[in-house]
């Protein structure tokens, strides 16, 4: 991608990239100092994230299904089903970017059917995010 990448852009990526669990993608598309913002807590930094996340989305996340997406300047809302062994999650994701990197999001969904799936420790590393 080049230095034209639109917000839109990003934002479809960011959950195709979970669609694929390619962390690779993830890697170079979150600013190393990406913060993460979610019902469970706030995460700070890419590599922080992505070692809490990635273990607990492959056991939790089925499908991932893109529902819209809208956009304006460096700014994206990404609304998409989650589906978990435990039922369909609908989720919204508010991105931001800056050039080619997402430095925040900030996502909005029920967590009762995620943290079904979850063991006590995984939702207690998620819940100590919060303090």
């Amino acid at each position: 991608m080049s230095g034209t990448t639109t917000a839109s852009q990003l934002a479809r990526g960011w959950i195709e990239a979970w669609i694929r669990m390619d962390m690779g993608w993830l890697r170079e598309r979150l600013a190393a100092d990406f913060v993460h913002t979610s019902p469970f807590g706030r995460l700070e930094g890419r590599d922080e994230y992505l070692a809490v996340i990635e273990p607990m989305a492959r056991k939790s996340v089925r499908e991932l299904v893109i529902r819209d997406v809208v956009a304006e300047g460096d700014r994206a809302a990404i609304w998409f089903g989650n589906r978990t062994p435990a039922g369909m999650v609908e989720s919204c994701d508010w991105v931001r970017v800056d050039g080619d990197r997402i430095v925040e999001i900030r996502s909005f969904y029920d967590t009762a059917a995620v943290r079904e799936v979850l063991s006590p420790d995984e939702q207690e590393r998620l819940d100590a995010s919060t303090d």
